[in-house]
Formats: C-alpha cells, structure tokens, sequence
C-alpha cells in the first residue's frame, strides 16, 4: 500500500467509517476506488513537457500573463505551512494560467480541485498528472465518497501540498463575482482540525487570488447561456474546437494574489459559522483586488454612452477621469493604465476587439472624425468585462442618481435622500455583495468631500451644498451615472410583465409564465426605446434577481407554487420610479471634463 492510501487511511472519521460497516473489506475497497478516482498524479516530467508547451503556445494567443505576488511571500509560506489558493474563475484558462505561472515561479506543483467533467480524454490525463484532482459534482448522498476526498484533503494538508479551488464552484457567466460555495473549506477544516490535534503547531492560511481576462474565450456561449441557451457538456469533440482560438487575440490575464489568511482557532460548534465567515473573508479580499483593466475600462465607458458611438478623444477623458477616480480610492489597476502606458495599452485593447470583430469603427470620412461602438449583437459580451469590475463604482453611480433626484426635486430633504440610497442599496443586494450600510455612507461623505475639496460629515451637510458645489459632484461622478441602467432596465421589464401576469393570472402565475413572457415584454419595449435602450439588460440571472427583489420589497407573495402581487399600487410605483429615473438619466448627458 502507498503512502499516500496509508496516510489517507489515518484519517479518523473515514477510518471509524470503514470500521463500522458489516463488511469493512468492501468498504476499504470502495476507498480504494474513489481514491483512484479523485486523486492527482503528478509527474515532474509531465509538466515540465506542459510547461514547454505553454511556453511556445501561449505567446501567440496571448500578450502575456502578469503574475502579481507581492502581498504574500508564496514561496516561503509554503515551505512550512498548510496553504491553500482561492481564485475566483471567469475561464477554463484559469486552470492553466495560475498552475503555470505557479510552477513557473516556485517549482512546485499546485493540486487544484477540478469538475469530473474534466476528466475526459486527452485532456484528463494531462490535467491529473499536472496535479489536478477530481471532484463529483455531487455526492450528497454518498458518505463514503465524502470522507474519501476529506481524508484525500487532510493528506494534501499534512504533507504541505499547495492546494487550489475555485471559490465560486464555477465559472462566473455574468463576470460577477458569485457567492462562495461552503463545501470545500468546510472539509478542508474538518481536515485541519485533526492535522492540528497532531501537529499543534501545524497552521493553514487560505491565499485569496483574482484573476482578470482582457478577454475570454468562453465568452460568447457564456453570453448565449445567460439569454437562455443550455451549457454545453464538455467534450473531447470540443477539443478540435480550441483551433479556432488561434485566430482571435486574447491581450493579457492578469492574476493578484492577496494577503493570505490565517486561519485561527474554532471548535466543532462554531464551525458552520466560521467557515461561512472565512469564505465571505476570502471572497471579499478577491472582489477588492479584481483590477481594472484595457478592456473592462473600455467596455464600462462605451456601454454606458448614450449616443452610442464615441471618438477616441472622448473615450481617453472618460478614461483619465475614471482612472483618477481609481487612485483616489484604492481601486486596483492593472500596471498597463499607469502613467505613460495607459493610452497605448487602450489602443492595443480597442485593436483586439476591433479585431475579434467586437467593435466598429465608423469613419466620417467628411470631418476626419472615427467613432467606436460596440455591435448591438455583442453587448451581452462586452457587459461581462464592465461587470468585473463595476462593483468598484457603485458610489459614486448611485450618488450621480441622488444628483438628478436633488436637481429634479425628487429629493428635497435629509428623509428622502437616506430613504433614497437605501432602496437602492436593498436592491444592488441582489446583484452584489455590499459592504455594510454604514460603511457605504461613510464612503458617500468621502466622495462627496473630495468633488467639492472640503469635508463633508453627514447626509445633512449635503442637503445643504450650493448650487457650485453640486455642479462640482456632477463633474466628478458624472460619468458613472448610467452605469447601473442595464440593472435599471431589466428589473424594469420584470416589473411590467408582472403587472401584466397579475392581470392573466388574478389568482397568482407560476415562474414558468413569467419566463416565457419576459423576453418578449423586453423586446416589445427596447422596440419602443422610450425606457429601454440597452440589449444587455436581458439576462436570465437578473430576472431572477428581480423576482427575489421584489419579494423581499412585499410587491410578490409566493405560496403554493404560485407568486401573486400583494400591492398593486406599490408595483405601479415601483414601475414609475423606474421610468422616471431612466429617462432622467439619459436628459442628463454628462461627459468626463477635457483633460
């Protein structure tokens, strides 16, 4: 037997498993075979021969893969600690990018946690003898299955093996991050616990990563998934399709690795609490490190123009003013948008979606002028990269929406404009983690303080600001103020196909009806243009999140499979505050200042 099956076999919880059951030989054999299901199998010459590979292939698909370490001396923490990687993942390149840049930087093999569906031929193999482990997707029901990778978890662990798994449990089809799965760090405690018991001095720290794609490969079936096509179920057929990524360019991936997280003391009571707790922790730190790059940059100014069509002196002011917003917030960029090299790694992001036919050029031969827009049929694409990075800005986007409402009358005093940030944080909810609702005030006042150059202390002292002063806010926070409308939007077609069920269906629809019939009462109205303008704000996963919205507003009640509307007059507002809002935004037509 070898070592690693012996030291699995030390595991208490499996063992006292094996041994209570009538016959602990078929049990041990059953083992046996997850192991051989689960476990990697590394070899040096393998992914020395990847590695070589990688080297040559890369570069022509590929800028290059900008490996940021140095909030966390990797090398040296896992020398003598139990350290386990927590990416967020937007690619199946993810896979390859972190290990490669792992292996390439410190010599040691990561073991990262991937879907069975991966293990299919060739790439299986290749994958396994990397150092990637495979997981079911679901073994609830499967006791002995569990503790097998439990006890497989507790033998990385003890034997200091660098372990990796993405937090999401999936790649994130929007570019959201999604909330963190539980099941992976609460085994990978319960395996610490009895690996402290033995080694007291034994620790484990979790790594959190954000990796960032200038551009990715997925993301067109990404895209169709999200208005409703099924995912595709990985294939060796696919494979042949990977040919195909050779004639697209693909800029940089940018990986940051943050400060590590030690993972402090608990106990079998409080673990549930803790390992929630660690995840938020971790998931957090990655959300804060998300870098702005080229490319999301750019999608979030060209998806937000009104006009549509922008030239490239408008884009580079929208982008300095959005890049000095950064700095002043402790927004992370990439390298790439500093200083000098901002405007040339914007032309090299605009000439890769020019190319990979993402983006028109229109010329306007008859002044000189060219204009950049983004085909109306990739929108839902581009939004992926302006969704990376978006919950940076959701500040100073709402504080641009309180402007027009101060301006237009719909705030006029301290009571309102609390009232107002609230809703619209009750909803951002549903879309995004959000820090607490006092430290979302508290970087409102800061805000709000630097657009007018003096300190401002409370909601009271903005009910108070000049006229001067307001128009100040409104030249620094300006250019954020349509980027929430695809939210807007969408929750603004939901909105109005349930009022339009509740009259089908007086007795209550199913989410079956309200499916079918949102689609076409998006369409009917982005037809129209009067409220809806944007393509992108049609996606599954944000009709979803209305519907959740508005049941936590009290406007729905779901009972006996049926969803019925409590308040009429409640819905019918909700309905005009949108229409209001969004036609307000599009009146207010601000620009970034010459720069």
């Amino acid at each position: 037997m070898g070592k690693m099956q012996n030291i699995i076999l030390q595991y208490k919880k499996l063992n006292d498993r094996i041994e209570s059951r009538e016959n602990s030989k078929a049990e041990r054999e059953k083992v046996f075979k997850n192991i051989e299901e689960i476990a990697a199998d590394f070899s040096e010459t393998y992914i020395k021969t990847f590695q070589k590979v990688l080297d040559a292939s890369l570069p022509k698909l590929y800028d290059g893969i900008n490996y940021d370490d140095s909030k966390v001396d990797l090398k040296e923490l896992v020398k003598d600690n139990s350290v386990v990687l927590v990416p967020n993942h937007q690619s199946h390149v993810d896979y390859l990018a972190i290990n490669y840049m792992f292996y390439k930087s410190y010599k040691k093999p990561l073991y990262v946690a991937g879907g069975n569906n991966l293990n299919i031929f060739p790439i299986g193999k290749l994958f396994r003898k990397s150092g990637c482990f495979f997981i079911r997707r679901s073994f609830q029901n499967d006791i002995t299955y569990k503790l097998t990778l439990e006890a497989y978890l507790y033998y990385l662990l003890k034997e200091k093996k660098p372990i990796e798994f993405f937090f999401e449990g999936g790649r994130s089809r929007t570019g959201k991050l999604l909330p963190p799965r539980y099941g992976l760090y609460g085994m990978l405690l319960d395996a610490y616990q009895q690996l402290k018991e033995e080694e007291p001095e034994r620790k484990l720290y979790f790594v959190p990563v954000s990796i960032a794609h200038e551009y990715v490969p997925e993301q067109k079936s990404l895209a169709k998934e999200l208005g409703g096509a099924k995912k595709k179920k990985e294939s060796t057929t696919q494979l042949f399709g990977l040919f195909k990524l050779f004639a697209y360019q693909f800029g940089s991936v940018h990986i940051k690795c943050g400060e590590p997280i030690k993972v402090m003391d608990y106990n079998s009571e409080n673990l549930k609490s803790f390992t929630q707790d660690l995840a938020f922790q971790c998931f957090r730190r990655v959300g804060k490190n998300m870098m702005v790059t080229p490319t999301s940059l750019l999608a979030l100014i060209l998806l937000d123009e009104a006009t549509g069509a922008m030239t490239w002196q408008d884009i580079i002011n929208n982008a300095k003013a959005i890049l000095e917003y950064c700095n002043k917030f402790d927004v992370p960029i990439t390298d790439s948008l500093k200083d000098d090299k901002c405007q040339p790694s914007l032309e090299r992001a605009m000439d890769i979606l020019v190319g990979n036919k993402r983006i028109n050029v229109i010329g306007r031969e008859h002044h000189g002028t060219l204009y950049y827009s983004i085909r109306e049929e990739c929108r839902q694409e581009i939004l992926y990269f302006k969704n990376t990075i978006l919950h940076h800005f959701l500040v100073p986007s709402i504080i641009s929406y309180a402007w027009i409402n101060l301006f237009n009358g719909g705030i006029v005093n301290v009571q309102d404009l609390k009232d107002f940030f609230l809703e619209q944080r009750n909803q951002l909810k549903h879309e995004f983690y959000l820090p607490t609702v006092k430290q979302f005030f508290l970087t409102t006042l800061k805000v709000i303080s630097d657009a007018i150059g003096r300190k401002v202390e409370s909601l009271e002292d903005m009910m108070e600001l000049s006229h001067k002063e307001l128009y100040a806010i409104a030249s620094k926070v300006g250019i954020f103020t349509r980027a929430l409308s695809y939210i807007n939007e969408g929750y603004y077609a939901s909105a109005l196909t349930v009022r339009s069920l509740m009259k089908e269906y007086p007795e209550g629809f199913k989410m079956d009806s309200f499916n079918k019939k949102v689609k076409s009462v998006f369409e009917a109205e982005k037809e129209l243009g009067r409220v809806i303008r944007y393509s992108e704000s049609f996606s599954l996963p944000l009709t979803k999140n209305s519907i959740k919205y508005m049941g936590h507003q009290n406007l729905l009640n779901f009972e006996d499979g049926h969803y019925k509307v409590d308040d009429s007059e409640k819905l019918d507002s909700l309905i005009n505050s949108y229409e209001k809002g969004l036609t307000d935004q599009l009146t207010f037509n601000f620009r970034a200042p010459s720069l």
